[in-house]
């Protein structure tokens, strides 16, 4: 079975697999932090759902972005970013071992404080190139995205390095946020 949206990632100036909607494409091109661009949307009812934490082999795609040989152990990290109950955002996290000692073990006990947070407030950071794909239901992206309860729309990740250690975070925007998005542009 083909996976779009795995192998079909691109840099954000060359999209593949349809035009991004207008509505969304700030959000894709953020260079920031989502986690504040999705508070400001959210105010309060912002929260992160976390759906799983533990050590696992990641995807093979994971694993070559952020130039590991072999089927090293990764720390994956599944949240739900939510205004209230309703899903927006489903993001993953994999992280190789070799990142996270000294300061940074603290990834992995971020319970329900965004990864975002500590990204974008207490290291220096520096964020790689954002490439961004189309996902499908059909494709194992969009499958843990349905699995985790929301319906999958377009994607970007891109890898961070905090004091050179490097950690891939994908996002998978999902249909309620990218429908706002299109409500709110039309509404301008």
């Amino acid at each position: 079975m083909s996976q779009p949206g795995i192998h079909n990632w691109r840099p954000m100036t060359r999209p593949v697999g349809g035009r991004i909607p207008v509505g969304l494409r700030p959000w894709l091109e953020e260079p920031g932090s989502l986690t504040r661009r999705l508070r400001g949307l959210a105010g309060d009812a912002f929260r992160v759902a976390v759906v799983s934490e533990a050590w696992r082999r990641g995807w093979r795609d994971e694993r070559r972005r952020l130039g590991r040989t072999g089927a090293d152990w990764l720390w994956v990290r599944e949240v739900l970013l939510c205004r209230h109950r309703e899903p927006l955002v489903y993001a993953r996290s994999a992280i190789p071992a070799s990142s996270l000692s000294g300061p940074l073990r603290r990834l992995r006990r971020l319970g329900g404080q965004p990864l975002g947070k500590l990204l974008f407030g207490r290291y220096p950071v520096r964020r790689g190139d954002i490439e961004v794909a189309p996902v499908t239901p059909h494709s194992r992206l969009g499958q843990r995205a349905l699995e985790c309860g929301g319906t999958p729309a377009w994607a970007r990740r891109s890898v961070f390095r905090i004091a050179g250690r490097p950690l891939l975070v994908t996002e998978v925007f999902l249909q309620p946020l990218v429908e706002e998005c299109a409500h709110v542009r039309d509404r301008h």
